[in-house]
């Protein structure tokens, strides 16, 4: 049904061709990609990204929680919001290209479905447990690690 309705979109929305939408600017392609369903900004962002359109600061959105675990933002009642703010973290500390940004999603994920997993975090396996904010705030032993 959605791949049907998604059909629709494009033929009707985009005459049956979505690479003109690429070429739009950001924000007028954000806007368009976001007529699809379940498709959000970040969603929207993955897509620019992954598809070389965009260099944008796109972070797998169920992997949230590691960039913010990590120092990138403070989380925020509202997803969207610690979205943005984690996004705006990452962006300051890479060059501003879509290689950057897609090594740093795909980094990202990785760590967030192998070891800082949402629930019960892999902390004491993880190379960067040092640097984590998470990790800091949920020692055993209640002590920060020193800092080199």
């Amino acid at each position: 049904m959605r791949l049907k309705e998604i059909a629709q979109i494009v033929s009707r929305d985009f005459s049956g061709d979505l690479s003109a939408v690429l070429k739009q600017p950001l924000p007028e392609a954000r806007k368009a990609l976001k007529r699809f369903p379940t498709i959000s900004d970040a969603g929207a962002e993955k897509i620019l990204l992954f598809t070389r359109t965009a260099a944008v600061a796109a972070l797998p959105s169920n992997c949230l929680h590691v960039p913010l675990r990590l120092g990138f933002g403070t989380e925020r009642k509202n997803w969207a919001a610690s979205y943005r703010e984690a996004q705006a973290a990452v962006r300051t500390e890479l060059r501003d290209d879509c290689d950057a940004y897609l090594r740093a999603y795909l980094l990202l994920k990785r760590h967030g479905e192998e070891l800082c997993k949402a629930t019960r975090p892999r902390c004491e396996e993880c190379p960067v447990s040092d640097e984590c904010r998470y990790y800091q705030s949920t020692r055993p032993d209640g002590q920060l690690a020193p800092r080199e």
